[in-house]
């Protein structure tokens, strides 16, 4: 056991992973004992649990911005202390290394596939792969999922997954548009037809994520479908607090972070110039949560690589405006013991078994 240095997600012993708990403090402020270090170790092997660096929450209290409802006037409120560089995109043909696991990231393809993805360790998607969302749409995106040969797919909904969001589903009193109305009497009948409880049960080639967190090859990822609402679509929510809450769930320190709607300042701006990110997803980021990678879509125009000199931002959206495949997945390696790649490459269906055994 000892001689698995990956086993204790990089420590060569139980020395060096029980000498990693005086590092790490719990959300509560109390210390992590060495058994709860060594079973985190245990379960985060499987993938299915936050290394003990992640499990570290700072106590950053964040506030809803003054000028939430008009993101142009908070960035220029904010920018003058937000860097924001423009970062060279890695070349889709690099090798993969044996001591990096390779990223592949995209979105919004709004039911098209892409004919070419790069090779890659983890296929990233964040969300928007139907249009609306109907089990035939969802059905046919898994088949795909499952001729990619990628080791993991990782995926989050975006507002076109309207069956995915169960509140959205519900038929409200205050909803007065017709179409709106058709929508979802046609997607809930959709669902029915095929005797679903959720269209996310047809997910069986990848890792879903909504409001949850994984851990594969020792890296943390977090995905969340929410975005401030600007439609009558799926996962909006009220800019604000009511996004604040959802970003307070995000713990502090994951390497990658997922979301559909992209920060304030980052990958957000429309042909017209006009800013549309959430600032407090850009506050959350920036002064909480820490990620090495944020990876969105939604804003098809913000489509690109911004560094603010911690985070890197990718905005990895297919699709223009027009709604043509115009764009190409964006790829990044982070680096990682070879025996651990090893490992979870050698490990993909008992991770996903496992995966798939909590998730139920």
């Amino acid at each position: 056991l000892t001689q698995s240095r990956h086993y204790f997600g990089g420590q060569q012993t139980v020395k060096d992973a029980v000498r990693e708990k005086r590092k790490s403090v719990a959300p509560t402020g109390r210390r992590l004992s060495a058994e709860n270090i060594l079973e985190c170790r245990r379960k985060s092997i499987a993938g299915l649990a936050p290394s003990v660096a992640t499990m570290e929450r700072r106590e950053i209290n964040i506030q809803p911005h003054q000028y939430t409802e008009d993101p142009t006037v908070a960035w220029e409120m904010l920018k003058a202390k937000r860097p924001v560089k423009k970062v060279i995109q890695m070349k889709k043909d690099s090798p993969v290394k044996a001591e990096a696991v390779r990223f592949v990231c995209f979105g919004c393809t709004h039911g098209e596939f892409p004919r070419e993805i790069p090779q890659g360790d983890i296929l990233v998607i964040t969300g928007d792969f139907t249009t609306c969302g109907l089990p035939k749409e969802v059905k046919a995106f898994n088949t795909w999922l499952g001729q990619q040969k990628h080791a993991y797919k990782v995926i989050i909904a975006g507002n076109h997954e309207c069956t995915f969001d169960e509140q959205f589903l519900k038929t409200s009193n205050n909803v007065t548009d017709p179409k709106e109305i058709a929508l979802k009497q046609a997607l809930v009948a959709s669902v029915a037809s095929n005797k679903l409880s959720t269209p996310k049960s047809l997910i069986t080639n990848a890792i879903y994520l909504q409001d949850a967190l994984i851990e594969l090859f020792g890296i943390t990822i977090y995905g969340t479908p929410w975005q401030p609402k600007i439609d009558n679509w799926a996962f909006n929510l009220p800019r604000g607090q009511n996004l604040l809450e959802k970003w307070n769930q995000i713990p502090s320190g994951v390497d990658v972070l997922i979301t559909h709607t992209p920060p304030l300042g980052h990958g957000d701006t429309l042909r017209n110039g006009q800013r549309v990110g959430c600032v407090e997803l850009l506050n959350s980021v920036t002064k909480r949560i820490k990620p090495k990678y944020h990876v969105f879509s939604h804003i098809h125009e913000g489509y690109g690589c911004t560094s603010d000199g911690y985070t890197k931002f990718i905005n990895c959206s297919l699709c223009d405006e027009n709604l043509q495949l115009a764009n190409e997945p964006v790829i990044f390696d982070i680096p990682v013991h070879p025996h651990t790649k090893q490992h979870y490459l050698n490990n993909v269906k008992k991770v996903m078994k496992r995966f798939t055994k909590e998730k139920k």
